[in-house]
């Protein structure tokens, strides 16, 4: 009862915010509500099955904007995705450096803190049971600040045409469900050996290839289900505070603003070069080599109608190099202990 509630206060605040003209009003929002509440409260609402709703929305939302894509488009990719390792690479050696050299931390939770992605994969691997406090800070760090920045530098779209879709027929709504199905239960398995986001993933591909096929022909993720995405997505972030002082937010948070804003200015850097080299769209490129938070891209990059797919695309290969590989040195190790 007391989560539902939360949601209904966030819903409220966010709606008035994104009425009143802030950029991506439902989703900050959401964020500063569930913050407020956690903090004040120590009580973080649940959503058991948010992040899966969240995954398979956006997945979904995207999948969709394959209809337009040929082999020739995704192999003009290659280029940027290659230009996107090496922006990984030196985010996290600088950030890396400043956590070790200027700011004393030890190796391994510098490199915990930096590691530009979901930290499950990693702590596994280490045999960590728990993260230290300013390695999570570190990282709610880097989800605030890249969420709140790109929300206010990439405004939502003021006027957007309403087209109404007619209501889905039988089979288009069976062909829905099938695909939501088949998303869950595929992402259910990659979730067993450690793949990052996904359900994501799963709806990503199968909508690409019902798309193709013909299958989705005139489907359109209604509005409400990606405003729902973004206010569950909010209840995440801010519940994430629970248990974080604001004594101990402010004994690392400026060691974790200084590491984040290196890796956040890496990308910008990549991103106007890389611009310039394969003619493409800067802010796309930022948002492509931002060093984590998909989720949070993917709301925004929608409601700013950025390219989607392209800024996506990047974000899941970054996920795929960076946790699958851990994970299947996960697997290899928990065999060799079996045996």
């Amino acid at each position: 009862m007391k989560s539902i509630l939360c949601l209904l206060i966030a819903a409220a605040v966010g709606a008035a915010l994104q009425l009143s003209g802030v950029p991506h009003g439902l989703l900050l929002g959401a964020i500063l509500v569930t913050a407020w509440i956690t903090t004040r409260s120590g009580f973080a609402p649940a959503t058991p099955y948010g992040l899966g709703y969240i995954q398979v929305t956006l997945g979904i939302a995207t999948g969709l904007m394959f209809e337009a894509w040929d082999s020739a488009t995704a192999s003009a990719m290659l280029p940027s995705l290659g230009v996107l390792l090496l922006c990984l690479t030196v985010q996290i050696a600088l950030a890396g450096g400043w956590l070790t050299r200027g700011a004393g931390w030890n190796r391994t939770d510098a490199l915990l803190a930096v590691y530009p992605g979901a930290l499950a994969a990693v702590f596994d691997l280490l045999e960590s049971e728990k993260a230290s406090s300013k390695v999570i800070i570190v990282h709610l760090m880097r989800l605030l600040l890249i969420t709140v920045l790109v929300s206010f530098l990439i405004p939502g779209q003021g006027s957007v045409a309403v087209v109404e879709s007619p209501p889905l027929s039988t089979g288009m709504a069976l062909t829905v469900f099938a695909l939501i199905g088949l998303s869950v239960v595929l992402g259910r398995l990659l979730l067993a050996i450690g793949v990052p986001a996904p359900f994501m993933l799963t709806a990503i591909l199968l909508t690409a290839v019902f798309v193709k096929s013909g299958w989705l022909h005139g489907f359109h993720m209604p509005d409400w289900s990606l405003n729902l995405a973004a206010l569950i997505l909010g209840v995440r972030i801010g519940s994430r505070f629970q248990g974080l002082g604001f004594a101990e937010l402010g004994r690392h948070g400026r060691t974790a603003f200084v590491s984040v804003g290196l890796m956040i200015v890496v990308a910008a850097a990549f991103a106007e070069v890389a611009a310039r080299w394969l003619g493409s769209d800067p802010l796309s490129l930022w948002l492509a080599y931002m060093p984590g938070a998909i989720e949070t891209i993917a709301i925004v990059a929608f409601a700013g109608g950025l390219n989607v797919v392209f800024i996506l695309t990047h974000h899941l290969a970054r996920m795929v190099l960076l946790h699958f590989a851990p994970a299947l040195l996960v697997q290899v190790r928990r065999a060799q202990k079996e045996v």
